[in-house]
C-alpha cells in the first residue's frame, strides 16, 4: 500500500511538471509572435495562485483556447528541449500557435501617387488666313505717340509733313490660293491708286506700282509679290494706312481698309517698309515726270 502510494505520488509529480513545461513553451512563443495580449492573463493568473505541493500536483483548469497536451513523463522529458526551440522558431517567424488567436492587424493602405497635372492645351480651330499681328518697333511706337500728340486732324492733313514717301508693301500668299484668287488681290490693290480719295475727292495716292518676285538670291523668304506706292507727304501715307495707326474712321481711307478685308484670307505674311525722299530726289523725280507725261515704271 505504501510503495504503490509513493509510486503514485511519484507519477503524479512528474505528470504535474508537463503542464508547466508545455505552458512556457507557449508563453515564449506567445511572446516572441507579438501575441501578449491573449497569452498575459493566463500568465498573471499562474503568477498569483500560491504554490503549494497540492496546488502543483493537482490539474490545471482548462483556458479557453488553450490546448494544452497531456503526454507521458517519457515523452515530455525527451520533447521539451524540441518543443520549445520549436515555439521560439515559429515565434521569430511571425507563425501562430496552434489554439491561440493572435489579434488582427489591419493592413496599411498603399499611398498611390498622384500625377501632376500638366499645362493646360490650347484648343479650337487655328486661323487659316491673315497676317500674324507684328511687335511695334521703334518706328512705329514713335508715329503713333506723334499721331496722340498732335491729334488726328493734323496727323492726316495733305501738308503734314510734304515730300514724296515711298511706301513698300511685300505679300506672301497662302499656299492654296488659286490664280484667279492671286490676281484678284493684285487687282484690287492697283485699283486703290484711283479709289483712294478724301472727302472733297483729292487722290490720295500719287503713284503706285507692282511685280512679281524674280530674284534668284535665295533671300526672299517667301514673299511673292511687290508694291510700291508712293505719296506727296506723310499726311497722305497717314491717311492711307489707316488701321492700326488711326482708328477713327473720319480720318483714314475706307477704300483701303475694305481691299484690307477681303485680302486677308489669302496672305499669311505682310512687311511693309516706309521711307522719305530726300528734298533733291523728289525733285529730280518731278522733273523726269514732266520731261515724260504719263509713263509710270512698271518693274519687281
Amino acid at each position: 500500500m505504501t510503495v504503490r502510494y509513493r509510486r503514485m505520488a511519484e507519477r503524479g509529480s512528474v505528470a504535474g511538471m508537463a503542464p508547466r513545461l508545455v505552458l512556457g513553451v507557449v508563453l515564449s512563443g506567445a511572446i516572441l509572435s507579438g501575441g501578449v495580449p491573449v497569452i498575459a492573463p493566463l500568465a498573471q493568473a499562474h503568477a498569483d495562485a500560491p504554490e503549494t505541493s497540492a496546488a502543483a500536483h493537482a490539474p490545471m483548469t482548462p483556458v479557453p483556447g488553450v490546448s494544452v497536451p497531456v503526454a507521458a513523463p517519457e515523452a515530455v522529458a525527451a520533447t521539451a528541449p524540441a518543443a520549445q526551440s520549436a515555439g521560439a522558431t515559429a515565434g521569430m517567424s511571425g507563425g501562430v500557435l496552434a489554439g491561440v488567436s493572435a489579434p488582427a492587424v489591419a493592413a496599411r493602405p498603399v499611398p498611390v501617387p498622384v500625377p501632376a497635372p500638366g499645362p493646360a492645351v490650347p484648343t479650337g480651330p487655328l486661323p487659316v488666313g491673315g497676317p500674324a499681328a507684328p511687335e511695334l518697333g521703334e518706328e512705329a511706337r514713335a508715329v503713333r505717340l506723334q499721331a496722340a500728340q498732335i491729334g488726328l486732324r493734323a496727323f492726316t492733313a495733305p501738308d503734314f509733313h510734304p515730300g514724296k514717301v515711298r511706301h513698300i508693301v511685300l505679300m506672301r500668299f497662302l499656299p492654296t490660293i488659286t490664280d484667279a484668287q492671286r490676281a484678284e488681290v493684285v487687282r484690287r490693290f492697283m485699283a486703290l491708286g484711283q479709289v483712294s480719295r478724301r472727302d472733297n475727292g483729292q487722290q490720295v495716292i500719287a503713284d503706285i506700282e507692282t511685280g512679281v518676285q524674280m530674284s534668284g538670291e535665295g533671300v526672299d523668304q517667301g514673299f511673292g509679290q511687290g508694291f510700291v506706292v508712293t505719296f506727296n507727304s506723310e499726311g497722305d501715307r497717314n491717311y492711307y494706312v489707316g488701321k492700326p495707326v488711326v482708328s477713327d474712321p473720319a480720318y483714314f481711307d475706307p477704300a483701303h481698309e475694305a481691299f484690307k478685308k477681303f485680302a486677308a484670307p489669302y496672305i499669311i505674311g505682310v512687311l511693309v517698309f516706309d521711307y522719305a525722299l530726300p528734298a533733291h530726289q523728289a525733285q529730280r523725280t518731278r522733273r523726269a515726270a514732266v520731261m515724260r507725261p504719263g509713263m509710270t515704271q512698271q518693274q519687281g
